[in-house]
């Protein structure tokens, strides 16, 4: 009987459970298991994202690689380099998969190994500059280790970082942005508190200049790692998310992953 590759990701969902309650599922629950189980890679769909010979379909968790076109949004920038690379490094190659995440669309969402020595797939494409980090809030593991990876990358200029449209963004041109996914870097201006939420401001108007906020929930969550979002006047920091705008452009934080204090602050 062929996996059902929905099992690990809407039966997560479903059941609400945490990633630590999966992994106790997937112990006791043969289905699971089975949906984690090694398999080769038998096509590439993209640079993030292949289908192994039994049918199940992967979507490499932590990161993104430049998109290909779908529906009306065009092609980014080296989407078909990067797909291609992919294809090289794993086709016809059999991968295992370690600290999986929930995915609504039903795909077996992991990080990825291969190779006789069981390389790092995610720390591959962060290193050679073919991925970006993009974590979500139930799915955060090995999010420091990426950044670092992404970090020495990007200093390097290699891959997509030699490129203008993937630049970190200035607060104050990120305007042109909104829709679109985006590491921002600047100076916090203003650490805002109110009743709900905290407001990172970057600029002294709030109604036009960029900002970051977050829930007080959530700002609990990143005072657990270490981050008092509070304390962040004047401190430089790195975000990324998808750009908004309400009362200028926005950027919203529901995990720490997402937020760096740079060193100096």
């Amino acid at each position: 009987m062929p996996i059902n590759r929905r099992h690990f990701g809407m039966g997560v969902l479903a059941s609400g459970l945490s990633l630590a309650q999966a992994g106790l599922a997937r112990s006791q629950s043969p289905a699971l298991t089975d949906f984690l189980e090694p398999g080769t890679v038998s096509d590439v769909l993209s640079g993030d994202s292949f289908v192994l010979e039994d049918g199940r379909q992967v979507r490499l968790a932590g990161i993104e690689a430049p998109r290909a076109a779908q529906g009306e949004a065009s092609a980014q920038p080296l989407s078909q380099l990067a797909r291609i690379n992919l294809q090289e490094l794993i086709r016809g190659k059999t991968v295992k998969f370690v600290d999986p995440a929930p995915d609504r669309f039903g795909r077996l969402r992991a990080h990825v190994l291969w190779g006789r020595e069981q390389n790092w797939l995610q720390g591959e494409l962060l290193g050679t500059g073919m991925a970006r980090v993009r974590t979500w809030n139930d799915d955060q593991a090995r999010a420091e280790q990426m950044l670092t990876t992404e970090h020495t990358a990007r200093a390097a200029k290699i891959g997509l970082w030699a490129r203008a449209f993937y630049a970190v963004r200035d607060p104050e041109a990120v305007s042109a942005a909104v829709g679109s996914y985006q590491i921002v870097e600047g100076e916090v201006v203003d650490a805002s508190i109110t009743k709900k939420m905290v407001y990172l401001n970057f600029g002294t108007d709030w109604r036009r200049d960029f900002t970051a906020q977050a829930d007080k929930k959530t700002a609990k969550l990143f005072a657990k790692a270490g981050i008092n979002m509070a304390g962040l006047s004047g401190a430089m920091i790195r975000v990324r998310g998808t750009i908004r705008y309400r009362n200028g452009p926005m950027l919203w934080l529901n995990h720490p992953a997402q937020l760096e204090v740079l060193a100096g602050s």
